[in-house]
């Protein structure tokens, strides 16, 4: 990803304020130019002399007072490009977070990606604006004295090519050490930016158990090891530009006493001195300039290598070209589908088995045996490494899997609320503004929410807080099981939905359950065994295979895993 592709929607503005940015910075061009023929005026004295004085100073006035007009008017342009980069930046990460797949956000922190949406955004746009307001203009300060010096005296303007090269020998010395330290610096802070936010979900369960030393020396030591990382660059960056600067006064020292000698042996006039030593203090401010902004420069390609970690990461759902779905029926069948999250240990192992339109399907058996893992395969967060997942017939692999979603809805079993109202939470995902209110009040009633409704302060405009922080176990789980009602799906996946409530509520919940999945495709993921005793078809699994299927009386006939099971429970 480079900055010219960045900005290619914005040349017309970038141009417009690099034209004012020429015009602004004239004055600061032809004022040595000025100074030094009113010096050579007053030495050569004449009737001349008067004309040209006031002649050079109404043109230098009036230069510098065009630049209110012109600053403003580049300030505006640059920064209409700006903003509006910055924006379609921000938003090209967010719908490029929404694009990638499951396995990326698995491997990459929430921290790291807030600190490129906030910090490595801003980064860039700094960098335009030292490009176009330091780095340009030093360019153009260099170019115009080349130029000017050489149609004046050719030898000094030989002088003006041995401090150029100098001042590139210097910035490439320092380069690579510079670059790489903003790199582990930008690394550092974004491991700490995640730490933190891990820390800030941890503070309950840190709290809980009095944990809260060890949690503060975590993160200490990576603040830490941010402090050390920082204060290496800048002190890098201090002897990169304290170098810089003693050697541009000793040469700016030497093209004084250069000019000097040229004016006592009559070869340039004293008013060309002072013109030269401008012109060289043109070289010099641009040079310095663009050597002190070289960290921040340095600091956003820095920026712009880490967005590309981003936006040009291959690893997306591929959903580009795929049949869209229009409706679903429900029937859903798995055809000998094996699944890894690494080469050597399968999650799940040549699973098969059928739902039909209708139907409720249980899933039963202990901790990594495969359930969630199969429901992630469902839902697309993860593809089959062999096998088949079909949907109405029609292979998983070649349907547009956004399309499909919205005919689904998930309970999950870690209820994930935002801190918006409770209404909010409800109608999240669909379009709140037509929604039927007698659906509502419907969803409300079956899903126990309404039980709470009004002894929340707002009813259901009551903010809950983050994560639901002001709400009950329960109650979080009933406004996501509300959630789900109020998408009239035609397949339900319900992670363990009854887990956070009571007894009373769990039989509410249950006979809502049970009127709400009527006619729609269901599948339970289930550690009480009393949830799933109505299943069609229940599943038992064992270290990602089926090791049993059946209905409930079938399987308790058996007198095999899942009647040990029971025998256990009661």
């Amino acid at each position: 990803m480079t900055l010219l592709s960045i900005y290619k929607t914005e040349r017309g503005n970038l141009t417009i304020s690099l034209i004012l940015l020429i015009i602004k910075h004239s004055p600061a061009l032809l004022l040595p130019v000025i100074i030094g023929n009113v010096i050579n005026a007053i030495i050569a004295g004449g009737p001349e002399t008067l004309h040209k004085i006031t002649w050079n100073s109404v043109f230098i006035g009036i230069l510098i007072f065009q630049n209110i007009l012109t600053h403003t008017l580049f300030i505006k342009y640059l920064s209409k490009a700006n903003r509006s980069i910055e924006k379609k930046l921000r938003f090209s990460l967010v719908k490029r977070m929404q694009e990638l797949s499951i396995s990326f956000h698995d491997n990459f922190e929430s921290g790291r990606l807030q600190t490129k949406v906030l910090r490595d955004v801003e980064s860039i746009e700094i960098l335009t604006r030292q490009l176009a307001n330091i780095v340009f203009t030093g360019l153009l300060n260099i170019v115009f004295v080349i130029v000017a010096t050489l149609l004046h005296n050719v030898y000094v303007a030989l002088f003006y090519f041995v401090i150029i090269p100098l001042s590139v020998f210097l910035v490439l010395t320092f380069r690579r050490k510079m670059v790489k330290s903003n790199e582990e610096y930008r690394l550092t802070l974004e491991v700490m930016s995640a730490r933190v936010s891990e820390m800030v979900q941890m503070i309950p369960i840190t709290r809980a158990h009095g944990a809260e030393k060890t949690e503060i020396d975590q993160v200490s030591s990576h603040l830490e090891n941010v402090q050390k990382k920082g204060f290496r660059l800048d002190v890098l960056n201090a002897l990169f530009g304290s170098s810089a600067w003693v050697t541009f006064q000793i040469f700016q020292f030497i093209c004084l006493l250069v000019t000097g000698f040229m004016a006592y042996y009559k070869m340039i006039t004293v008013g060309d001195v002072v013109m030269y030593q401008g012109f060289f203090g043109l070289i010099i401010n641009a040079i310095n300039m663009i050597i002190n902004v070289y960290p921040e420069i340095n600091r956003g390609f820095d920026s712009l290598h880490s967005l590309g970690e981003i936006l040009e990461c291959p690893d997306l759902e591929q959903n580009e070209g795929k049949k869209r779905i229009q409706s679903v029926k429900g029937e859903v069948e798995f055809r000998d589908v094996v699944f890894g999250y690494t080469s050597d240990v399968l999650a799940v192992n040549n699973i098969s088995f059928k739902a039909e339109p209708g139907q409720t399907i249980a899933f039963i058996g202990e901790s990594g045996a495969g359930k969630s893992t199969l429901m992630n395969l469902l839902i697309g967060y993860r593809r089959p490494a062999s096998g088949q997942i079909l949907l109405d017939g029609t292979s998983m692999n070649e349907i547009d899997l956004r399309t499909y979603r919205r005919h689904i809805a998930v309970v999950p079993q870690n209820i994930i609320l935002f801190s918006g109202s409770v209404r909010e939470n409800i109608l999240y995902g669909i379009d709140s503004e037509n929604v039927n209110e007698a659906i509502y009040s419907e969803v409300l009633e079956m899903s126990r929410v309404n039980e709470f409704l009004g002894k929340l302060p707002d009813g259901e405009n009551t903010r809950i807080g983050e994560h639901g922080s002001k709400l009950s176990g329960g109650q979080r789980q009933r406004i996501a099981i509300a959630r789900a009602l109020i998408r009239d799906p035609k397949i339900i996946i319900l992670d363990e939905a009854t887990s956070a409530l009571d007894v009373q509520s769990e039989v509410y919940i249950r006979e809502a359950i049970g009127n709400m999945i009527k006619n729609r495709t269901t599948f339970i993921i289930a550690h009480r065994l009393t949830t799933v005793r109505h299943a069609d078809l229940i599943i038992v699994l064992k270290k990602g295979r089926i090791i049993e299927s059946g209905g409930h009386d079938s399987l308790m006939a058996k007198k095999g895993e899942y009647f040990k099971m029971n025998e256990v429970v009661q």
